[in-house]
């Protein structure tokens, strides 16, 4: 229980948060920095100095408004992380082990994140609300944290649907009025008005999460959601909400939570709140004008129209990786070849085409890199960790594009000829080129401009208070760029000095091409996935009004900063433990006593468990301990005594089991590819100790191994598990010389293949292994799960066969060979999440398998197994934040000592 207890311990940690795809984004090579001011400790690469001081000036400057609004001030420093490892927009905040928060320098240049205020402010006010929010803890909760320290459930708003805390978040960072957050900007309310045409979501549903769309529903619903509450019941009833929850003993009492503040339980305020957007967010446009629609799916992005006509777009199914498709004119779409997710199609008014798509760069950053397209889809890489996010092919075979480093923009060709240099606080969100002029849209300080820039000369042609982004042109050099004028966007050009709006979009133009032969390609903004419009531009324009601010605006405002001193990052006061639990076990006339906590440092570098016990009958010190460095570095230890014969309830007979394992792995990362090498040892000794008695040795075994792998494998939104790819791990193990029960080499090969065919996803599983007479043996049976682990476990010699017990000598040898094959077909999205009991379900799925194998003495010849079946998977939720894969399965054995079995586990069986 403690192991799994601390286990559960350690994934609270907000490290486990920045893991995405194997990937940390904080690489340990750096040097890193800290800097403290009154209420933050800021830590950073020593290149993001001039950043970091920003942000902790700005933090200083944000967190009074928080603290005061919520009512409640964190006790001890936020720790904060400035990274410019991800070419994205993001932040990330967690209360434990203690207060802390990422954020990414990246400005937003695309949908709901882009507003009118500078992206520190907006990441800062949102995360640091966070931070408070959830820190914050009245009554019980807040006694017992005096005692036990900073525990997950005694951190109430910790314990709350996710569309609650988010949604808090959202409506702290939002000003309507001044064009600050999401609530009142375009996207989003674009976004709203599609979910109210289409018909509103459940609160079940919100509660699930799940994999549906609008993608973002934590956000959208809950933002609105406390709007709604704010003004239906006032300042009062939002704090009363907050407040009530806040001294929650509890876990997980939600739905009779708005009582206090407004009379109802949850069900009724949601049924009050529908109503309330229903009434707000009913159709603002009576007849759109927004094309015909030629294509619809989970994802369609990036629409590009070459003069001959050529459509070009990238699809997404959700269960796969994206695809680049081709339409010629009279043709149908053809898909040419995968793309990754997020990549960015962009196209010259000549035809040419480039592709801006994200890759690993140096195995801790995630950056875009260019891409020349052909005819046939083939691509051409330019560029090597360029960091070119947008992109424009020039007439003369060339490339401009617009990259970010240091939370900083700028326009640049790709043999580095500097046209832009935008200013601290600054963002870009579009290019476009044709002949020597390149056309920019950008804020600056609250206004948006559109700017075209000629040689070393900038002109400002357009510049006010309205979102603008993605600038095309057609073949006569008219700009055309999408802007929120009225609060919808729309398609927009400037022409002799005007504005001239072109489309009358329902819910909002998300993306465009540039226009050929009186048409444009548009993506909009739906409610249930994307629409590809084919638009034909009327003869004239919808809507004319006067162009305003052709001036250069106000250089940006002066960002507050810090002279704080700074010193050479050190992790050891953030790894000390925060909390405590205490460990009770009484049982079979043994008595033990212990604890566990839990750390690890700033970064998310160390990361460790400490379970120590004791059991006061034998006086034996057990316990458990587990320490994680950079996710690629694992030492595991234990001890744990097991009763096995009592007398009068005193211990006569037990067993003191001990295992330790350590991993040690290098690699190298791509997104389609990640290779790793390295070394580890284990240790599992098992002892009888007889009171009174000689105590006997029933299991000693030890083994040094050298490890290494490939990993080609991607899973997707809704795929069921990864949906396409290869991985190969290879183990080489020895015992000699360790003085142990087991001597000798082990070897053994694990690979599996998985592959799309539909929504379903085919996967293979072979594991071969080649042991020596005095290795320890193999062992075949049983319906175990894989460990859910990123790293190699080495000193595994039992492997599920499904229909046949574990254990049974037939199934034993120094050979192995084990072949799966299992069809997972994702059968119903249910996420539907009950408040009274706080339970619910999400995906349910179905897996159809067989199994063949054999382990034999070697010399011999094997003889093979069947078994098959079928299992129901289920992802179960509890409590709105902690989910789990469950199996319910029946095999069947075919062979010899073959039998129908039930079983019940808990994650994938590989």
């Amino acid at each position: 229980m403690k192991r799994w207890l601390a286990v559960a311990l350690l994934a609270w940690g907000p490290a486990a948060l920045a893991q995405w795809n194997e990937l940390s984004f904080v690489d340990p090579s750096l040097r890193w920095r800290t800097l403290e001011t009154a209420n933050f400790a800021v830590h950073f690469a020593e290149q993001h100095r001039a950043q970091a001081r920003t942000v902790a000036g700005m933090a200083e400057r944000i967190l009074p408004g928080m603290t005061a609004l919520l009512r409640w001030r964190p006790e001890s420093r936020i720790h904060v992380v400035v990274l410019d490892s991800a070419d994205f927009a993001n932040g990330l905040a967690s209360p434990l082990p203690f207060n802390y928060t990422m954020v990414f320098l990246s400005p937003p240049d695309e949908g709901e994140l882009v507003q009118n205020r500078e992206w520190l402010e907006l990441v800062l006010t949102h995360e640091l609300f966070h931070l408070v929010h959830l820190d914050m803890a009245r009554a019980a909760p807040l006694g017992l944290r005096r005692v036990f320290g900073r525990l997950p459930f005694l951190f109430p708003n910790v314990l709350q649907p996710r569309w609650v805390v988010e949604g808090m978040a959202v409506h702290a960072e939002s000003d309507p009025g001044r064009g600050y957050g999401r609530l009142g900007q375009a996207h989003f309310e674009g976004m709203m008005r599609a979910e109210a045409a289409r018909g509103l979501r459940s609160l079940e549903e919100i509660n699930a999460g799940g994999r549906g769309f609008p993608l973002n529903r934590d956000y959208l619903y809950g933002g609105y959601f406390f709007a709604f509450l704010q003004e239906r019941y006032g300042r009062e009833g939002l704090t009363a909400f907050i407040e009530n929850y806040s001294d929650n003993i509890i876990p997980f009492r939600v739905h009779s939570n708005p009582a206090a503040a407004t009379g109802k339980n949850m069900d009724e305020l949601w049924a009050e709140y529908r109503n309330w957007l229903t009434a707000r967010f009913s159709p603002k446009v009576a007849s759109a004008r927004q094309g015909e629609v030629i294509a619809q799916g989970w994802s369609i992005t990036s629409p590009a129209l070459t003069p001959e006509g050529t459509r070009w777009y990238i699809r997404g199914s959700g269960y796969t990786l994206p695809t680049l498709v081709r339409q010629a004119p009279g043709g149908k779409p053809q898909a040419l070849r995968d793309v990754e997710l997020d990549a960015r199609l962009s196209a010259s008014p000549r035809g040419s085409l480039l592709l801006a798509q994200p890759e690993i760069c140096g195995n801790y950053n995630y950056y875009y890199d260019l891409n020349r397209v052909g005819p046939d889809g083939s691509l051409k890489r330019l560029t090597e960790c360029g960091r070119y996010r947008l992109a424009a092919p020039l007439d003369d075979g060339r490339a401009v594009g617009v990259r970010t480093e240091n939370g900083l923009a700028q326009v640049a060709t790709l043999e580095g000829e500097v046209l832009y240099r935008a200013a601290a606080g600054e963002s870009i969100t579009g290019v476009a080129a044709s002949g020597a002029s390149v056309f920019v849209t950008r804020l600056r300080d609250g206004t948006w401009s559109l700017i075209r820039i000629s040689g070393q000369n900038m002109e400002v042609l357009l510049s006010d208070s309205a979102i603008k982004h993605s600038p095309r042109l057609d073949a006569a050099g008219e700009v055309f760029f999408i802007a929120d004028y009225g609060n919808v966007f729309n398609v927009w050009s400037l022409r002799g000095g005007r504005l001239a709006r072109w489309t009358e979009a329902a819910h909002g133009v998300r993306e465009m091409s540039a226009p050929h032969g009186g048409e444009l390609l548009l993506t909009t903004i739906e409610a249930d996935g994307d629409a590809l419009r084919s638009y034909r531009l009327p003869d004239i324009p919808l809507e004319e009004r006067a162009a305003l601010g052709a001036t250069e605006p106000s250089p940006p405002a002066t960002m507050p900063s810090t002279d704080a001193p700074e010193r050479a990052y050190a992790p050891w006061s953030s790894l000390l433990p925060r909390s405590w639990l205490p460990l009770i076990e009484v049982a079979d006339g043994a008595v033990k006593l212990g604890v566990v906590t839990f750390g690890q440092d700033a970064l998310g570098l160390h990361q460790y468990t400490v379970a120590p016990v004791i059991e006061l009958t034998q006086q034996e010190l057990l316990g458990d301990a587990t320490y994680v460095y950079d996710s690629r570095h694992q030492l595991l230890v234990g001890r744990s005594m097991t009763v096995r014969e009592t007398v009068d309830d005193e211990v006569e007979t037990y067993t003191i089991e001990e295992g330790a394992q350590w991993v040690s792995t290098w690699r190298h990362l791509a997104l389609n590819r990640r290779f790793y090498w390295g070394l580890g040892g284990a240790l599992e000794r098992e002892r009888l100790h007889r009171s009174g008695g000689p105590t006997l040795s029933e299991q000693d075994e030890r083994v040094l191994g050298l490890v290494a792998g490939l990993d080609t494998r991607r899973a997707q939104w809704l795929s069921e598990g990864p949906s396409q790819g290869l991985q190969v791990r290879l183990f080489a193990e020895t015992s000699r010389g360790l003085h142990a029960f087991y001597s000798g080499d082990v070897y053994r090969v694990d690979s599996r293949l998985h592959f799309p065919l539909g929504r379903t996803v085919v996967s293979l599983r072979w594991n071969e292994g080649w042991g020596e007479p005095d290795a320890e043996p193999f062992q075949l049976g049983g319906s175990d799960s894989d460990p859910p682990t990123l790293l190699p476990i080495l000193n595994q010699r039992e492997f599920a066969l499904r229909g046949y017990s574990s254990g049974e000598p037939s199934l034993t040898g120094h050979r192995v060979r084990l072949g799966t094959l299992e069809w997972r077909v994702p059968l119903k999205d249910i996420d539907r999440h009950g408040m009274v009991p706080p339970v619910g379900f999400n995906r349910l799925a179905m897996n159809l398998f067989f199994d063949v194998g054999d382990a034999w003495p070697r010399g011999a010849e094997p003889d093979y197994r069947r078994g098959f079946g079928v299992e129901l998977m289920s992802e179960i939720r509890i409590g709105y934040l902690y989910a789990g894969d469950f199996r319910l399965g029946i095999a069947k054995g075919r062979d010899e000592g073959g039998e129908t079995t039930a079983y019940f586990r808990l994650g994938r069986s590989f």
